[in-house]
Parts: C-alpha cells; sequence; structure tokens
C-alpha cells in the first residue's frame, strides 16, 4: 500500500472537528449530517433491531430536530464515541491532523489527545490515538462507519466509532 498524500485545510479537519463537537454536546441533528449513507443505514438497521421494528419504519429518519427516533439512532455512536475518546469532558481537547487522502473518495484524519490550543505541530510532536475517515459523497465528506474501522485496523489504531450494538 502507498502512503497517504497528506493535505492541510483539508474539509476532513472541519467535519471532524464539527462531529466531535456534536458528540460531545449531544446534538443528534449534527452528528446525523456528518454520517455517509452507508453509516446512516447501518444505525437505522441497528435501530431497526433494538426496537423490533420493521426496517421500513426505521429507514428516512430525518436530520431535523422533529424526527423523535434521531436521537435513539445515533445514541449507540454517540455512546461508543464518548467512551473509546474518554468521556465528553476530553472531547475538547482533542487536535485533528492534516488528513490523509487515500484515493479520489477516501481520507481520514487522525485525532490526537490533550493538543491543547490550536497550532502546527511536527509528527514527532505527538502521538494519533484515534482516526476518522470520511467518504466523498454527494460533494460532501462525510464520515463513514465502515472506511473508519477498516483504516484504524490496518493502522493499529483502536476503532473510535467502536461497538455499536
Amino acid at each position: 500500500m502507498k502512503s497517504p498524500k497528506i493535505q492541510f485545510e483539508h474539509p476532513t479537519q472541519l467535519a471532524a472537528s464539527t462531529f466531535l463537537r456534536a458528540v460531545s454536546e449531544n446534538d443528534a441533528s449534527a452528528m446525523w449530517e456528518k454520517l455517509s449513507r452507508e453509516t446512516r443505514g447501518l444505525l437505522e438497521g441497528l435501530y431497526a433491531a433494538r426496537s423490533s421494528v420493521a426496517l421500513q419504519h426505521a429507514a428516512g429518519v430525518e436530520p431535523t430536530g422533529l424526527d423523535a427516533r434521531l436521537a435513539e439512532v445515533v445514541a449507540p455512536l454517540r455512546a461508543s464515541v464518548v467512551a473509546a475518546l474518554g468521556g465528553a469532558e476530553r472531547m475538547g481537547g482533542f487536535g485533528v491532523s492534516g488528513a490523509r487522502l487515500v484515493d479520489r473518495a477516501t481520507a481520514y484524519v487522525l485525532l490526537l489527545p490533550d493538543f491543547g490550543e490550536e497550532r502546527i505541530a511536527t509528527e514527532s510532536d505527538w502521538q494519533p490515538s484515534h482516526l476518522l475517515a470520511f467518504v466523498h459523497e454527494s460533494r460532501e465528506w462525510l464520515l463513514d462507519l465502515g472506511r473508519t474501522a477498516e483504516l484504524s485496523a490496518d493502522a493499529v489504531l483502536p476503532n473510535p466509532l467502536g461497538v455499536t450494538r
């Protein structure tokens, strides 16, 4: 596997920060808007299985705060992220690396623990703790559960999107 190209000021950096802020603030709508279609479908299927409802009744969750299912659908993902990153209060301390472009449709950022103030740091100054992978769809970079798990395993990093049961 060839090394991914590093890009600074990439949309995935803002998307990762926005997603982490949404998780820490328990903002289900903002979390949902940053997820890929595949990830949304997986969470809807998980919700259907947990709630014992037919999949067609669980599908099509709207990102507006008006859909009562939204909080329940993203709850397992939020719990996994909060647990993996050491609690909601620690999430604001993570830095986000420059984006690594795997291919035209896949990129990832590394999460840097206890990063503190916004600053530029060399790679020798930090040790990444987690990775968030994004796919490019509908002209946006959206967080993807499957790619995050796959790339985390390749990098020998724990999956921050964890076990969603």
